[in-house]
């Protein structure tokens, strides 16, 4: 896995607050869980993981950049991702903090799938190892974490019935049409993974 480095693009923050509304607990909720579960390990600079929600037609609220994520809620460690202006590029933003260095990711699934309202991101070697196993789709090559090469090849492999995948050599990444299907489908694949580690 590569070592974390923090952002790789240009942000502009236009405020330190931003609106929310229940769905931030539950994020941060799934994000919680994610770390204890070993779904998002934590690192000496944050978790290994970003999780985000729909705002608009491409704006969203995402886990800040080197987030530890905490049992209660702390809004300073989400990010509300306005819009993403191509020309600079910047990702034009809200809040007191950097956004998630998987803007890029996040910023393409949402245009280009309509319909999920939510994306949960995380790492687990075993599921790596074992996609095939589990039918679990896996993109063709590996691409350095926080890039457009990485978000473009999430684009070449999912399709509108796409709830889950691995990025190749680097981790999943679980689309919703909310935060809890998300985290369900999270939670189904790793549970198939443990019987089948059980099993083997």
């Amino acid at each position: 896995m590569e070592t974390y480095q923090g952002v790789k693009f240009q942000y502009q923050p236009t405020r330190t607050t931003f609106a929310y509304d229940h769905r931030l607990a539950l994020l941060n909720r799934w994000a919680y869980l994610f770390s204890q579960l070993g779904l998002a390990p934590v690192h000496a600079c944050g978790a290994y993981g970003n999780h985000s929600y729909r705002t608009g037609p491409t704006s969203f609220v995402i886990t800040k950049s080197a987030m530890t994520p905490a049992e209660i809620l702390q809004p300073a460690d989400f990010c509300h991702v306005v819009r993403f202006e191509e020309q600079s590029p910047t990702f034009i933003t809200e809040g007191s903090a950097p956004p998630s260095s998987e803007c890029f990711l996040h910023n393409a699934l949402y245009r280009a799938l309509p319909q999920i309202k939510a994306i949960l991101h995380g790492h687990c070697s075993l599921l790596n190892i074992h996609a095939r196993d589990l039918n679990i789709p896996v993109t063709k090559r590996f691409h350095d974490y926080g890039t457009q090469e990485l978000a473009d090849s999430a684009l070449a492999l999912v399709t509108p019935d796409t709830s889950f995948f691995i990025l190749k050599d680097h981790g999943f990444v679980a689309l919703g049409e909310d935060i809890d299907s998300a985290g369900r489908v999270t939670l189904q694949y790793f549970s198939e993974l443990i019987t089948l580690l059980i099993k083997s």
